[in-house]
């Protein structure tokens, strides 16, 4: 039988609880066969190097071109659901095991972290623990 301090361990390393969050400077926009385009330009800077950059269009920016399951958990980013959330839609939209949903998200979030496009709320940990 598990402990309420065992429980609540499980519960605070579930990365499905995080809430993801479309980054700062961060632009979408779908093509024509619905998928998004997600673009995040450089945050403006200062100084001449900014400057330079600007004047001689120099910016480096990151493009991602999303496919339909990719489209779908992107349009599930609201600020509220958390990725268990997204898994389960993701589940009932495409047939897939939960296991293979559960995967997919962590996975996808991990590369569009990476690229900068979304940040995760971690705030779920601080309920866990007051």
């Amino acid at each position: 039988m598990a402990t309420a301090s065992t429980e609540s361990q499980k519960t605070m390393a579930d990365p499905l609880l995080a809430v993801p969050q479309i980054g700062p400077y961060v632009r979408v926009k779908f093509d024509s066969a619905g998928c998004a385009q997600i673009k995040r330009q450089p945050p403006p800077g200062r100084g001449v190097h900014a400057w330079l950059a600007r004047k001689f269009g120099m910016h480096k920016y990151v493009r991602v071109n999303l496919d339909e399951r990719g489209t779908f958990f992107w349009q599930q980013i609201d600020g509220h659901r958390n990725l268990r959330m997204i898994s389960r839609l993701l589940l009932n939209r495409f047939g897939c095991k939960e296991g293979e949903a559960n995967d997919a998200v962590v996975l996808f979030t991990k590369s569009l972290m990476r690229r900068g496009l979304i940040e995760l709320d971690l705030r779920y940990r601080e309920k866990m623990t007051s």
